[in-house]
């Protein structure tokens, strides 16, 4: 009988100190009324709220030139990867920022893209929307977050160097 006893006394102790332990360090994972009770208070809910995108009127898309990139397999051109890119900025200080940064923009994609080529990273140059997301990023690393809003493909294939 006191083997019960003690057995069941250790069970509600390790409950409660697990219940405190947990309020403590993972708050999120007890009910808000558990917390209360507790006497802690429950942690606030982020929102995640999507960034508004500003309307066409707001908008300018600044356009690089078309660029002609010649890719490398053993040490010889293999094929040319042809990319017409527009940058989609807001009106105003936006624009004059990427203007003036255009040369280091555009000298980041190409350097970028012979890298991704060269390191045959898989889904690389063929895959569009994983080199838009990264050389969206690259742009980002010169100008600074929440410039871009968005990097248009106006035309971009490859083909054969002969």
């Amino acid at each position: 009988m006191i083997r019960i006893l003690i057995i069941i006394v250790v069970a509600i102790a390790l409950l409660i100190g697990g219940v405190f332990g947990v309020a403590t360090f993972a708050p999120n994972l007890l009910p808000n009324m558990v917390l209360e009770l507790l006497g802690i208070e429950p942690p606030k809910e982020k929102t995640t709220a999507q960034p508004v995108r500003p309307g066409p009127l707001e908008t300018i898309l600044v356009d690089l030139e078309p660029m002609e990139i010649p890719l490398f397999r053993d040490n010889k051109v293999d094929r040319k990867l042809f990319m017409h890119i527009l940058i989609e900025v807001r009106r105003g200080k936006d624009e004059k920022i990427i203007n003036e940064n255009l040369v280091r923009i555009i000298d980041s994609f190409l350097t970028y893209v012979h890298a991704l080529n060269a390191l045959n990273i898989k889904p690389g140059v063929n895959d569009r929307a994983f080199l838009k997301e990264r050389l969206l990023v690259k742009a980002e690393e010169i100008i600074g977050p929440d410039i871009i809003i968005d990097l248009l493909f106006v035309n971009i294939f490859e083909r054969p160097f002969n």
